[in-house]
């Protein structure tokens, strides 16, 4: 296997989690209910102080001080398994379908498909909260 093919596995890899996340009715709520309040901020011009720090509170959301437990090991040792578990089942599937791409298509791959799907997800309001579109507007 090679480069591309590994930075291609890992993309896939995060946006399969990401997609098994989606699977539940309580995370697309939040997700959703987030993004409509996000863009009812976003649509007043001048926002007052108050306004500013909800739309900073939606869009980078701050999390608890960190608190050591042990276990956080467990946790930790159950995602990496899962992360390589995924990670083999992509190589497997890339050695099987005998897909073998090269560094230019793997960054095409990995700059277009985020678009694509956030495009999509735009449709039901579960979009992320950007992407490289930002960049061509």
């Amino acid at each position: 296997m090679n480069l591309a093919n590994m930075f291609v596995v890992v993309f896939l890899t995060y946006y399969t989690f990401y997609f098994i996340k989606l699977f539940s009715k309580r995370n697309r709520q939040a997700i959703k209910t987030g993004n409509k309040i996000l863009d009812n901020l976003r649509d007043i011009p001048v926002k007052t102080i108050q306004q500013q720090k909800e739309f900073l509170d939606l869009r980078y959301p701050k999390r608890g001080k960190f608190r050591w437990t042990w276990k956080i090991i467990p946790n930790f040792l159950w995602g990496l398994i899962k992360f390589v578990i995924i990670i083999r089942l992509y190589m497997f599937l890339f050695d099987w379908i005998h897909i073998e791409m090269r560094l230019w298509m793997a960054i095409a791959t990995i700059m277009i498909a985020p678009i694509l799907i956030n495009v999509c997800l735009e449709k039901f309001g579960l979009q992320k909260s950007a992407d490289m579109r930002v960049f061509w507007r």
